[in-house]
């Protein structure tokens, strides 16, 4: 299984460590470009002007620096609180906690109102229930005493004839 790299400044990490930087380029999906030849002992005037020519941006490839170079873990800016810039952003702030646990009461306000709109819908709605329930036996029984009427009529019938 290959190696993970530690992640150094400018490596990329969690990629496996490769034995030589020709397959990390392949990976990449940069295009092989051969080595120049001063790696055979033959010194060419384009092989050299590849090696020790402009340098070329590689910036779009590295990784961004470390948050711990730009600003110490627990160092803030130096504001004094007498400053006009920290009451400026004090009083931002405290508006910005206003507005939001406002929101946050009128939102659960809705709620809790939402909330009594539907229990009471749901105890219209329970009731309606039971009145098409009471409806649908008084039909039942009806209709059964309307069966049983006509039976003793058809039934009565049969013995006068």
């Amino acid at each position: 299984m290959p190696q993970m790299d530690g992640g150094l400044y400018g490596q990329q990490m969690g990629f496996p460590k490769m034995p030589d930087n020709r397959s990390m380029e392949q990976m990449m999906g940069l295009g092989y470009l051969p080595y120049p030849s001063c790696l055979n002992g033959t010194n060419t005037e384009r092989g050299a002007q590849q090696s020790h020519g402009a340098p070329q941006d590689f910036s779009q490839f590295l990784l961004p620096a470390p948050v711990s170079t730009l600003r110490q873990a627990g160092q803030k800016r130096g504001l004094s609180k007498d400053s006009v810039e920290y009451r400026l952003r004090r009083e931002r702030n405290n508006i910005a906690v206003r507005k939001s646990r406002d929101k946050a009461r009128r939102r659960i306000q809705l709620t809790q109102q939402r909330a009594l709109q539907l229990q009471d819908e749901n105890h219209r709605l329970q009731l309606h229930i039971q009145r098409l329930s009471h409806e649908v036996d008084a039909l039942r029984h009806y209709l059964s005493q309307r069966h049983l009427q006509a039976k003793e009529q058809d039934g009565g019938g049969q013995d006068n004839c």
